[in-house]
């Protein structure tokens, strides 16, 4: 009798195990899911912030256009401004991206 009993709390005991190795396993499996949502989601919070920054370039841009007189002088040495912040905004993408 005491073999049966031992034989059953084995079994019991195997089962147990197995069960969580089986949970482990799917845990484990969840965890690199969510590795890989976080990374996604890093990637878009970088190109949203980046998306932001070009948003708030491109509102300062406005701002000063509609305070430009109408003066012509003035006009052409904005446009030159601009030209330049733009070559340098450029030249920072370039950088970021290499």
């Amino acid at each position: 009798m005491p073999s049966q009993e031992l034989k059953d709390r084995l079994q019991n005991l195997t089962h147990k195990v197995d069960t969580l190795r089986k949970r482990y396993l799917a845990l484990q499996s969840e965890k690199k899911e969510m590795a890989r949502q976080i990374s996604r989601q890093e990637l878009e919070i970088e190109r949203l912030e980046k998306e932001l920054k070009q948003l708030r370039i491109d509102n300062e841009f406005l701002r000063v256009a509609h305070t430009v007189p109408a003066n012509p002088e003035v006009v052409a040495r904005y446009k030159k401004q601009v030209a330049m912040m733009v070559r340098d905004i450029d030249r920072c993408i370039k950088q970021l991206n290499a």
